[in-house]
């Protein structure tokens, strides 16, 4: 069976379903970040409401960012055109990186609200293992963020575009030596 063209990756193009679930995630987790941030910066009364609205949303998105890392799990990370082996296992590096820290807090996230408010130290282990892991994953994304900028700046390759768009041909390098004979 054929699998439609554009809604599944490519060997060096994103399909509909990565880019939409790589956008939406973001959303969500920059959302999630902040409302988590936030917390620290309310009232005391206020304190538990805001909390409260983090685990909403963070329990709202959390079949999605299963998704997404189930997805990538499963589909293999997609070459840009001319990019190096050591680039892309860079690059598939830092992605895996990126999701396991997802994956930290989707673990420690429910684990630390269903411990509130229960031994002391447990909730501060889920609490500093949930913490550590936005920390970690803020780094990863700003490094990602600056990664995909100096490809943009400084490279003549498609790497930003790519994240928005599937390619409209797997061959459209010139200059690849994979490209069939009378392809666009």
């Amino acid at each position: 069976m054929n699998k439609p063209k554009h809604l599944h990756d490519q060997p060096n193009s994103f399909g509909w379903i990565s880019i939409t679930l790589h956008w939406t995630s973001a959303i969500a987790l920059v959302s999630l970040w902040l409302l988590g941030k936030s917390i620290a910066w309310q009232e005391a009364e206020q304190v538990d409401a805001r909390r409260a609205l983090h685990i909403t949303v963070g329990l709202s998105v959390w079949l999605l960012l299963a998704a997404r890392i189930a997805w990538r799990v499963r589909v293999p990370h997609p070459r840009a055109v001319g990019q190096g082996s050591r680039t892309h296992r860079i690059a598939v590096l830092a992605h895996a990186l990126i999701l396991a820290n997802i994956a930290v807090m989707m673990l420690s996230g429910p684990l630390l609200a269903w411990l509130l408010p229960g031994p002391s130290a447990l909730v501060d282990t889920a609490w500093r293992i949930h913490a550590t892991a936005a920390t970690s994953l803020l780094i990863l994304v700003l490094l990602h963020i600056g990664a995909a900028l100096k490809h943009l700046m400084f490279h003549d390759d498609e790497t930003i575009a790519r994240i928005f768009t599937p390619r409209r041909s797997n061959y459209s390098d010139p200059f690849d030596p994979t490209r069939p004979k009378g392809s666009e």
